[in-house]
């Protein structure tokens, strides 16, 4: 197993293939995507080949001869030549595009930072207006219909032919998607389940857990790939409070004890569960983003934002396998660039690789069990909407490798918060110097100096002081060298999930009346006081104790259950009523219709 890369300054030509509905080029403008149709038919009837390839690219897709790129740093979809990974075109694409999906002649991009999904024919594009804040994952449904996820809004979108059709709700934050025949693969990074659902009625028919051992818990489930038999899952798998026993003097998040780290990337799949190994090699990987399965070669590809690298597993099989501890057999592993966000096949044997933090693309293929790399090439980007200095942090926020950060590539940042929000957890913190104690994470997006002090207790006064302490005492690198002004510049520039339109206007209305009369001395705008109160309703866990808390902000606050400082209280209506059973939150007295005019209002902020 080995490496052979390519300098970066030049990149190998290799023939050119045309796709079976022939070329499609792009010379200045989007040209028009001719579908795959004999492709989708056959995963669509349940029918498949030895020949046949699947890919659920998320940010790249690849089209016959073009390469189309999500851009969301600076609102632009890139097409590439994907011989000589040269960059052909651009389109502007408002809202930061990150998923792509082909969909019969057009191309369907969800938007994170926009309540909208883009519909692209040729150089035209249409936004089309969904009940959501920020739109993700989108795969085909059919020659003219297309399913996307809300992760932000717990809501699956159905749009047929750039018409808005139907939302159904998907409870646990759907992160990813994908089909096989007649049914849909929905991930769900909150509760670590995979639903599978009809694709005709989007009804759930089959409910998977990715982990079932209390104490442990399943997040980041940011990429499906059907493989034409069955359906293979990433995601991290972390340790929140599994042993309040553990000695503390073991170490934090960051340490390796007899081989196995508290988090660690696994795959729901026959071929294995395990892969990763923490031996300072490239098999050390952190943070899983996307996958691509080779029907042919039974070889499925796995990249990872934190490490940056592509690992090669041989893998196959049919249906949804069962966790397990077995090593999946790791062909080769090779580090591409940082950040990488998607994959796609190039239909010869290799992967085309979204290097999004470089803003690179790659080509990777395996040769004598040794990954061979060409690129990365660096493509165009416009005015971003993070400055040089945020861009800069983010890279150190997702950093597996800097061992200043984190010593052996097990945990960054992004391990609890993810693209800078968080995982839904609360994690039982007993190390060196904290805890013991139960703490739901925080938005690292909450950083911000006009939420100062941070934690639950406002323990500490600065988003500098946050982030070398967490380094120090969870990470447990030294921080020493770290450009910790690039961190903190991420964490006050992230932006959090856009706000969602109302689903009653009036309703909404008439909860913002309510919320104006007995919230806004606390939560001004809907944002946060600053100050801490004695609030916090008592718990029978010592853990879970906290005399005071801080005032959170509630801009979001939709998106992020479950709620207050140990995650006690699962929705909104549970933080009003069955959590708070002495009305601290002064609405023990409304009635249920006030109540839910509420709700109404604070799901829109």
């Amino acid at each position: 197993m080995g490496v052979v890369a390519r300098p970066r300054s030049t990149v190998s030509a290799v023939p050119r293939r045309r796709g079976p509905m022939g070329a499609a080029r792009a010379h200045g403008t989007v040209s028009r995507v001719r579908p795959l149709r004999l492709a989708w038919a056959l995963v669509a009837l349940g029918c498949t080949t030895q020949e046949a390839s699947v890919s659920n690219g998320g940010s790249i897709h690849h089209a016959e001869d073009t390469l189309f790129v999500a851009s969301p740093d600076d609102d632009a979809l890139v097409l590439l030549d994907p011989t000589t990974l040269a960059e052909r075109s651009r389109l502007v694409v408002e809202g930061a595009p990150s998923k792509l999906t082909e969909v019969g002649d057009a191309l369907v991009v969800g938007l994170a930072e926009r309540a909208a999904v883009a519909w692209v024919r040729g150089s035209d594009v249409t936004y089309v207006d969904v009940p959501c804040g920020g739109t993700g994952a989108a795969i085909a449904l059919s020659d003219d219909e297309a399913l996307v996820a809300c992760p932000h809004d717990d809501r699956l979108v159905r749009l047929r032919d750039g018409a808005f059709v139907e939302r159904v709700e998907a409870v646990g934050r759907p992160t990813a998607l994908t089909r096989l025949g007649d049914r849909v693969y929905v991930g769900l990074s909150r509760r670590g389940v995979v639903e599978v659902r009809d694709a005709s009625t989007l009804e759930v028919t089959r409910t998977q857990a990715l982990e079932t051992v209390p104490g442990f818990a399943a997040v980041q489930l940011e990429a499906l790939v059907a493989d034409g038999t069955g359906v293979v899952a990433s995601y991290q798998r972390v340790d929140v409070d599994s042993d309040r026993s553990r000695d503390p003097s073991t170490g934090g998040y960051g340490s390796v004890t007899a081989g196995t780290p508290r988090l660690e990337p696994r795959l729901l799949a026959t071929c294995g569960g395990r892969y990763a190994r923490f031996d300072g090699t490239e098999r050390v990987a952190s943070g899983p983003s996307a996958l691509a399965f080779d029907r042919a070669r039974r070889r499925l590809w796995i990249a990872h934002r934190q490490t940056g690298n592509v690992v090669l597993v041989a893998c196959g099989g049919e249906g949804l396998a069962s966790p397990n501890d077995r090593e999946a057999r790791v062909i080769a592993s090779a580090f591409v660039g940082r950040g990488l966000e998607g994959l796609t096949l190039d239909g010869r044997g290799g992967v085309f690789v979204d290097v999004a933090f470089d803003h690179a693309v790659a080509r990777v293929f395996e040769r004598d069990e040794a990954l061979v790399i060409e690129g990365p090439r660096t493509r165009t980007l416009g005015p971003t909407r993070l400055s040089d200095a945020a861009l800069r942090g983010r890279a150190l926020f997702h950093d597996a490798r800097d061992t200043q950060l984190t010593p052996s590539g097990v945990v960054t940042c992004a391990s609890c918060h993810p693209g800078g929000g968080e995982d839904g957890l609360a994690w039982f913190l007993h190390t060196a110097t904290v805890g013991p104690k139960l703490r739901r994470t925080p938005p690292a997006w909450a950083a911000r100096p006009e939420l100062a002090p941070y934690h639950w207790d406002g323990e500490l006064g600065s988003a500098r002081e946050l982030t070398l302490g967490t380094i120090r005492a969870l990470l447990e690198g030294d921080g020493l060298l770290v450009d910790l002004d690039a961190l903190v510049a991420y964490m006050e520039e992230v932006p959090a999930p856009p706000a969602r339109p109302a689903d009653d206007a009036a309703a909404a209305e008439r909860g913002a009346t309510t919320f104006e009369a007995r919230c806004a001395s606390c939560h001004p705008g809907g944002g946060s006081d600053g100050a801490a109160h004695a609030i916090v309703p008592p718990s029978d866990d010592p853990a879970a104790t906290l005399r005071v808390a801080q005032t959170p902000t509630l801009e979001a606050v939709r998106a992020r259950p479950p709620y207050l400082h140990d995650g006690r209280a699962p929705t909104l209506r549970d933080v009003l009523t069955s959590a708070d059973p002495e009305g601290r939150h002064g609405a023990a007295d409304l009635d249920d219709a006030a109540l839910n005019d509420l709700i109404s209002y604070l799901e829109t902020l």
